[in-house]
């Protein structure tokens, strides 16, 4: 084929290849997708290290089948990213487990992701400080930077830039200390988001600062999964956090919430995550109701609700926190806050061990009478009476009323010596009604059988279709 054709026939491939893998990525003038909600993309397995633009060559700009076949980005504009990155105007950056090392040519760089917002590079062997330094200076617009699970250095030992546009930051799984932690956090003024999940969380014996905020700035943290088992590391930790709102600690295998140490620091935290920690007591929750801003609880899969059903687990819960909007993503009605309250009154009405806010809820809604408990799903068995006169039959059985009428009356067969096909069954109650069975395929409690009740089994009348002629009168 000649190159001109050959050329012709690879931009047509390529082209064709946007069409057939889209994945949501950022255009022009568009805002991205959530980086960290995409997942880690097997674009291409390679072994060898390699530099992040090398990577973002083979990536987005390379000319391959092979590498176009895997590509999982398009644009709601229907621009590609390759076509984007050629074009300088590429927003979205994933280059996750790729085993990069190092950047490569930083001019290269600048020229290619001059307008990334949001840049996935984690899962990488990324760990020189310079090389983030370099990623920092050659993205000025960046608002979303995954650099987790990358092998960094505890110590920063270069002079990072002041990155103003920076929002939400991903550092799980890299261990670093919070001095380090701090001294990153001091170049990025607007960062809201924190991700310092799959972390190690020890003593700092050098942090001579261990009191001092590590960022002002920071509202979220994710800590799921950092191996917390006591309330006091936490807080410690989110001490220095002094304007944060929202808290992950799902997975963590914390068994209580201390006493006293749940309001320290923390007084402006609405939202908490708690799901499948290990607590296991009432008294966490009551400490939890003394933070005086929390609104918003997630904690499902903890010991502590396992033995109570779904109602007792909602109710019992609402009941201890007075300040609670939001449980588990639903909303707390004013209607279902005083439903659990009441519920909580009665639940713990005539226990010994009543928990503190027993006393506040009774002076609110007073002493509440225990609900009748009454039961409107259908019998399950009947004690009834069987006649059949026609066999002089007459018997008294338990019967399973979840059985069809059909059921019962093949059952009768042998017993009254009368054919299912030329059956008839009335249904006698105490109260006088007689009611014929007709619907064989409902069930027995259908009829609204009660203890007591008859059951009169009869044949079938049969009438012969065969008429006598009449006699001819003789002439």
């Amino acid at each position: 084929m000649p190159q001109v054709a050959q050329k012709h026939e690879s931009t047509r491939r390529h082209n064709k290849g946007e069409e057939r893998f889209p994945l949501a990525t950022a255009a022009v003038g568009r805002s991205p997708p959530s980086l960290f909600l995409l997942a880690r993309s097997p674009l291409i397995a390679m072994e060898e290290a390699c530099t992040l633009v090398r990577r973002l060559e083979q990536k987005y700009l390379d000319d391959d089948d092979a590498i176009v076949e895997d590509l999982l980005l398009t644009s709601f504009t229907g621009c590609s990213p390759c076509k984007m990155a050629s074009q300088r105007a590429l927003e979205l950056l994933v280059l996750n487990n790729m085993n990069i090392q190092s950047i490569g040519d930083s001019s290269k760089l600048a020229n290619l992701a001059a307008h990334v917002l949001e840049a996935d590079l984690g899962w990488n062997q990324i760990h020189l400080w310079s090389d983030v330094s370099t990623i920092l200076n050659n993205l000025p617009h960046l608002r979303v930077l995954n650099i987790g699970h990358n092998p960094l250095s505890e110590t920063i030992d270069v002079e990072l830039p002041e990155v103003p546009h920076l929002q939400t930051l991903i550092l799980n799984g890299t261990n670093l200390r919070p001095s380090t932690l701090k001294d990153f956090l001091s170049k990025t003024p607007n960062l809201s988001e924190l991700h310092l999940s799959d972390n190690q969380f020890t003593t700092d014996e050098n942090d001579d600062q261990e009191n001092e905020p590590i960022s002002s700035f920071v509202r979220t943290v994710h800590l799921n999964r950092c191996g917390f088992e006591d309330w006091k590391s936490v807080a410690k930790l989110l001490k220095r956090f002094p304007m944060i709102t929202s808290v992950f600690l799902c997975e963590n295998p914390i068994r209580a919430i201390d006493q006293g140490a749940s309001t320290d620091g923390m007084t402006s935290l609405k939202s908490l995550n708690l799901a499948k920690t290990e607590l296991n007591d009432w008294s966490s929750l009551d400490n939890l109701n003394k933070l005086p801003s929390l609104t918003e609880l997630r904690m499902p899969n903890i010991p502590l609700l396992e033995s109570y059903n779904e109602e007792e687990r909602r109710h019992l819960t609402i009941g201890r926190m007075q300040q609670l909007r939001v449980l588990n993503g639903s909303k707390i009605s004013p209607e279902q806050r005083e439903q659990s309250e009441r519920f909580f009154i009665r639940y713990y009405k005539d226990l010994e061990d009543k928990p503190p806010q027993y006393k506040l809820l009774v002076e609110r809604h007073g002493q509440l009478e225990q609900l009748i408990n009454i039961d409107l799903s259908p019998k399950i068995f009947a004690v009834v009476k069987v006649l059949c006169e026609e066999a002089n039959y007459e018997t008294q059985m338990r019967v399973n009323l979840n059985k069809n009428i059909g059921d019962f009356m093949r059952f009768m067969e042998k017993r009254s010596g009368i054919k299912y096909a030329r059956m008839r069954m009335f249904l006698m109650t105490s109260d006088g009604m007689i009611e014929e069975c007709l619907l064989h395929n409902m069930p027995l409690h259908s009829l609204r059988v009660e203890d007591g009740d008859v059951f009169s089994i009869q044949s079938k009348l049969i009438i012969s279709r065969n008429r006598r002629r009449p006699l001819e009168r003789s002439q």
